[in-house]
């Protein structure tokens, strides 16, 4: 259990942990205790249209305005909205982010970011894989299922998205990486063991409270970095036990400096359609952020779009049910901009509008 003594500790107010303080909860939102809320893939041929609506560099500047010109821009609804929670700013159940998006008519995919700032490559302190796992979190994290619970609004959720990258704080190489030695099983690689028992123990906290209104993706980036053995999706995978859906991000280059060749969306998920198959899940895939920057001098956005579009609706490899790109212009540490949007130019924009114009993607979204 997280104590006081731990929160004077570490120098953090009682907001960042729930230590006592805290956002209240409607007491007037009943949950229908006997409906399940879990996310169903969509039709067959058909994939969920959601989206990532630029709520800024913290992504969590959630408005109902912010999704509707996204969705006039885009010229069709979206099933969801994507946003953050930032351990930094307290693990608190983020009501008035969830409540904007139901208002939009969409519904909330709530990402958990256990972090204490934005800075990438570097080990976390405070919001540590360990420190979940030994409890030091569970007064706040089982606050936050009960009010989930209560509200009973269906949430699609995450946490700590690409671990098998190496600039968040919750990479496994950041938590042990190839090491067997430190934690748990000696014949798995420390880094990703955390990470997969840090993901269960929040799942399990959600359980113990009877939480039936969550469903659960396991979100990896296609390419890990490093790409080495140890440092593969398959073993960051909670498992089929507790996740609903899998879903993973695919960017082209994300700076005009970066190198094109090999970034289409099509070349990178033959390179790695073998560690996607190394997961041993039937649950349903989608493609949870993708994008490119735009003006970049070796290729073309809308050629890249293209790719990703046809490569999505028809591979060798996989069925993808749900698409997520990435709307945002994000600022670089060198001060350039990732053109991230949508509408970066008026012929990407146009290009997009076509492929989300297809009838395979919609807008509703099935649950049972």
């Amino acid at each position: 259990m997280y104590s006081l003594k731990w929160c004077l500790l570490a120098g953090y107010a009682a907001v960042l942990s729930g230590c006592g303080g805290g956002t209240s909860v409607d007491q007037t939102s009943v949950m229908q205790e006997e409906q399940k809320k879990v996310l169903l893939p969509p039709e067959e041929g058909k994939l969920y249209f959601g989206a990532f609506p630029d709520f800024g560099g913290s992504e969590e500047t959630v408005t109902v305005q912010r999704i509707r010109s996204f969705e006039t821009l885009a010229g069709k609804k979206i099933a969801w909205a994507v946003f953050s929670q930032n351990w930094y700013s307290g693990i608190i159940y983020p009501k008035a982010d969830i409540d904007a998006v139901v208002r939009s008519g969409a519904t909330p995919y709530v990402r958990l970011m256990p972090r204490s700032d934005e800075i990438q490559g570097h080990a976390e302190q405070m919001f540590s894989m360990q420190h979940i796992i030994d409890g030091m979190f569970d007064e706040a994290l089982r606050r936050w299922a009960q009010a989930a619970k209560r509200d009973g609004i269906a949430l699609l959720m995450d946490f700590a998205v690409e671990a098998n990258g190496d600039w968040f704080p919750w990479s496994g190489v950041f938590n042990g990486a190839a090491g067997t030695d430190g934690y748990g099983d000696p014949n798995y690689p420390d880094g990703p063991e955390r990470y997969r028992d840090a993901y269960r123990h929040i799942i399990n906290i959600f359980r113990e409270e009877n939480v039936t209104n969550v469903t659960w993706f396991y979100h990896f980036n296609l390419a890990s970095l490093p790409d080495e053995p140890w440092n593969q999706p398959m073993y960051y995978y909670p498992g089929d036990d507790y996740i609903d859906w899998v879903g993973f991000s695919a960017y082209g280059p994300l700076q005009v400096t970066e190198e094109w060749e090999g970034l289409l969306f099509s070349e990178q998920l033959e390179a790695n359609a073998g560690h996607i198959a190394d997961l041993h899940t039937n649950k349903p895939f989608a493609v949870l952020e993708f994008g490119m920057t735009d003006h970049h001098p070796q290729g073309d956005k809308s050629v890249w779009f293209d790719d990703a579009f046809t490569t999505i609706l028809d591979n060798p490899y996989i069925t993808f049910r749900a698409i997520n790109p990435w709307h945002e212009d994000w600022e670089n540490e060198d001060e350039t901009l990732s053109t991230l949007r949508v509408d970066s130019s008026p012929e990407v924009l146009a290009t997009f509008r076509e492929w989300i114009a297809d009838e395979r993607f919609i807008s509703e979204l099935r649950f049972e």
